[in-house]
């Protein structure tokens, strides 16, 4: 079952339209039916041009008996806006009152910007994300629900590499089933690809003469062939052909890429020809050279200077800068131990700070503990939450209270600008 999915759980949802019919559960008028979450508002002219669209969608596909609901989320900021922006709608919605739920949906749902559709498969899991663009190309529903293709429907059937002279060949994409499977994505043009495509070159080149059970295939960028043949001549990998930009744009879609240099692994091809995402984001492991841990699953813990995700996940943070070096591996083990026992919230991440100075001392002043460094400090740190923060009451620090402290964190606090 998905975020979104367990946020709603048995919650009433309201008819819209000015029916004047009770509300119904959310668990029993979504179950086994493709869902749309639909998050937007009046005051928004993009979704009051979108908005009409999907109306007329929705009645198109429901008269052709299609097995679906869609629920808004609204993000309007009166109760007047909303009971008028529903007025126009046929589906169901979150009620106004219910501004927590609507808020933790739009966070579980990426609704960084509207209008934004999310649909969800009848067993919950994500279908796309890019809602808006399908009902955009697709009008009529021809494709609906718009299931992407398999990885395999989307690589092409060869892909390049480098004999043992360094010219280029081409080799068939069959050889690359029963492997693990990196995509760098890169440009010759992003001087932070420049600098960081070395390091991956030799990289790869040590971890080669380990094992052979994988490939590291660098996914182009660049803006012309010229570009791509000068760039890849500094590589030790292969390559997508330059030529495959419709494969290039669907990958960068597939896998969420914003920016560039990009590094994931995928798993062996199934008998469906998917690839399991095993880690969207292993950049920091090709630069520290921790190869020990192939194929690099990610880990809900670990360092806090290491950490990706501050900006996007609630995250529990134990500092520990002026412990022995006892003290601060028990530090580590206790967020460990924290870290397995919470494991199915996909939306916390662990991390101590050991250190000085730092993402450790940032977090410090930016939660006023610069003076607090006689003993542990343990935070629960929210910056989706518009920068919200917790202070733990912990006076001896073990995984029993920490995981108090996660479960009732106390007052919520803001963090400071600066």
């Amino acid at each position: 079952m998905t975020d979104a999915l367990s946020i709603l759980g048995d919650a009433l949802l309201e008819r819209c339209g000015g029916s004047s019919e009770g509300g119904v559960k959310s668990s029993d008028v979504l179950k086994e039916k493709i869902s749309l979450f639909y998050f937007s508002a009046h005051w928004c002219p993009p979704c009051r041009r979108f908005t009409p669209a999907l109306v007329a969608l929705y009645k198109k596909l429901k008269d052709a008996g299609k097995n679906f609901e869609v629920v808004f989320v609204s993000l309007d900021n009166s109760l007047t806006e909303y009971k008028e922006y529903t007025s126009e709608m046929p589906w169901l919605a979150v009620p106004f009152a219910e501004e927590d739920k609507r808020m933790e949906l739009a966070k579980a749902c990426g609704a960084e910007g509207i209008p934004h559709l999310v649909v969800l498969d009848a067993d919950g899991t994500i279908i796309t994300k890019d809602g808006v663009e399908a009902v955009q190309m697709d009008e009529e529903g021809k494709q609906f629900p718009w299931r992407p293709p398999s990885f395999d429907q989307i690589w092409p059937s060869f892909y390049l590499s480098k004999n043992e002279t360094g010219e280029v060949v081409s080799l068939p994409s069959s050889d690359l089933t029963d492997k693990y499977l990196m995509l760098y994505f890169s440009a010759h043009w992003c001087p932070p690809c420049r600098g960081f495509t070395p390091k991956l070159s030799a990289a790869y080149t040590d971890l080669k003469k380990e094992r052979s059970d994988f490939e590291l295939v660098f996914v182009s960028s660049d803006r012309d062939m010229e570009s791509f043949k000068e760039y890849y001549a500094e590589m030790t990998f292969c390559a997508l052909p330059f030529e495959e930009r419709e494969a290039k744009g669907m990958l960068s879609r597939r896998f969420g890429i914003r920016g560039i240099p990009s590094i994931l692994i995928l798993g062996p091809a199934d008998e469906k020809g998917e690839r399991p995402l095993i880690n969207d984001n292993i950049r920091s492991v090709i630069e520290n050279r921790d190869f020990a841990g192939f194929p690099f699953p990610k880990k809900n813990f670990g360092d806090l200077e290491s950490a990706e995700d501050l900006n996007d996940k609630k995250c529990l943070i134990v500092l520990n800068e002026n412990g022995d070096d006892d003290e601060q591996e028990e530090t580590k083990e206790i967020v460990k131990e924290v870290a397995e026992k919470l494991k199915e919230d996909k939306g916390m991440s662990f991390y101590w700070a050991l250190g000085p100075g730092g993402i450790g001392g940032q977090v410090r002043k930016l939660t006023k503990k610069e003076s607090e460094m006689d003993g542990p400090v343990v935070l629960l740190l929210d910056i989706p939450d518009n920068g919200g923060y917790y202070v733990g009451q912990i006076s001896e620090l073990t995984a029993e209270n920490v995981l108090k402290f996660v479960e009732t964190p106390g007052e919520r606090r803001q963090l400071s600008r600066g």
